[in-house]
């Protein structure tokens, strides 16, 4: 079996399941954000239809609340939906249970997931979130569900999963220093296509892998879903295993997939002749090297988002700015991906670097990635994991995917440049 299918099949308690295999799974951890306890996809919301739902049961708690996570993505509220969510989700929790983080113990849900010691290897996850496909990059499965399926999980601790196929991407060679998991997954987007791994599980491997960061590992699985797969992973090692050491309590059990594990397809990326890449607008898959959008003129850059805003990130970009500012005309956001990071950027002297710039530092928090901040016209350089028009104001705004590295060294010239000329 592939490494995904061990653990679905640890997790539905049985020792062999293969492609197409329909289970019932016992999730080992839960995560919510506060804008899904708003009321939206049913007018009842979600706590309402989970109330409804305990009762037809004949039950009246919720499953294991030590498993349920919710994180407030958004501090303070800044729509009524989310203040709602919010108010909600401490109802939740008062009645049921569950660990929330907000305010200087949280920041984006994705990270504080990963920073706070509740992703493990070999664990079965799920998220309310497209995006919680990130945390495979320690070695667990984790995928992104729907409304009616996290009241089910809430209620029952299970959920039904078709076991997908998977694919094999194999990375070699040796990426140069100036690569990142952006540009990596930006490369394989482009080859692959917008639809190159629908409802696929993507496993990652080859002897690059080990010269890639968690933090880069993070960013590549957070994109698989732009890809519209199922999940993403990479094999545990010694990386993966040191820090989720140093975040959790060390108590897990990695797998890895059988010598003799059966893939859908394999597709290998060679890594060592890599330049930058960034994505044109449109589409996250617009993907190629940086080179071919030189000289595009920028009016925001901005670094944040589940996808990029982690302390490498923030240390690259303030390599970058440090004694050079942005360029007039241009506004700069560096947005956090958790008070861990943003702490560990105060410490480290990486946001008065940021400030002498005149890039604008918030809090940490989801922020522009999805908040309208673009004009008609207006063009952004972004870390973001979504280029969609209108994605970030007029639908008539363009914005363009690139590394961290590569939006500060944008910030500065006022235009997209490779940002091995400024480190």
């Amino acid at each position: 079996m592939t490494l995904s299918e061990k653990i679905c099949a640890r997790a539905a308690g049985l020792s062999k399941i293969g492609p197409g295999d329909m289970i019932t799974a016992e999730v080992d951890k839960l995560y919510i954000k506060d804008l899904r306890f708003a009321k939206g996809e049913d007018p009842r919301g979600l706590y309402g239809v989970f109330k409804e739902l305990l009762n037809a049961m004949g039950i009246h708690k919720a499953w294991d609340p030590a498993k349920v996570i919710i994180n407030f993505d958004e501090q303070p509220a800044r729509t009524k939906k989310r203040a709602e969510g919010q108010l909600t989700a401490r109802k939740f929790q008062e009645e049921h249970g569950a660990t929330i983080y907000q305010g200087e113990m949280g920041g984006i849900g994705h990270n504080v997931m990963v920073e706070r010691g509740h992703v493990r290897p070999g664990e079965f996850i799920v998220g309310a979130d497209s995006h919680s496909c990130t945390y495979g990059a320690l070695g667990c499965f984790s995928t992104g569900i729907g409304f009616t399926e996290t009241v089910g999980v809430l209620a029952t601790g299970k959920i039904w999963l078709k076991i997908p196929q998977t694919m094999r991407l194999l990375l070699t060679g040796k990426p140069p220093p100036w690569i990142w998991g952006k540009d990596i997954v930006l490369r394989i987007m482009a080859e692959l296509g917008p639809n190159g791994a629908v409802n696929k599980s993507i496993e990652f491997g080859g002897e690059a892998v080990k010269d890639i960061s968690i933090e880069s590992r993070l960013c590549i699985c957070n994109m698989a879903v732009e890809m519209v797969a199922l999940n993403a992973v990479f094999p545990p090692d010694e990386k993966t295993v040191e820090y989720v050491k140093q975040v959790g309590d060390g108590n897990f059990a990695a797998v890895h997939s059988d010598p003799d594990a059966g893939y859908e397809s394999s597709r290998v990326f060679d890594l060592s002749e890599m330049e930058p890449f960034v994505a044109t607008p449109g589409l996250p898959c617009n993907g190629q090297p940086i080179s071919g959008a030189r000289g595009t003129k920028i009016d925001q850059a901005f670094i944040g988002t589940c996808s990029n805003a982690r302390i490498e990130d923030l240390r690259v970009a303030a390599k970058i700015l440090k004694g050079r500012q942005v360029r007039a005309g241009v506004r700069m956001v560096i947005t956090p991906a958790s008070y861990g990071a943003y702490f560990q950027a105060r410490e480290e002297g990486l946001l008065e670097i940021f400030q002498k710039a005149k890039a604008m530092v918030t809090v940490p928090e989801c922020g522009l990635c999805v908040r309208p901040s673009l004009a008609a016209g207006e063009v952004c350089l972004s870390s973001g994991n979504r280029n969609f028009s209108g994605r970030m104001g007029d639908r008539e705004a363009k914005i363009y995917l690139a590394s961290p590295a590569s939006v500060a060294a944008g910030a500065v010239a006022g235009e997209i440049v490779d940002p091995r000329e400024l480190l």
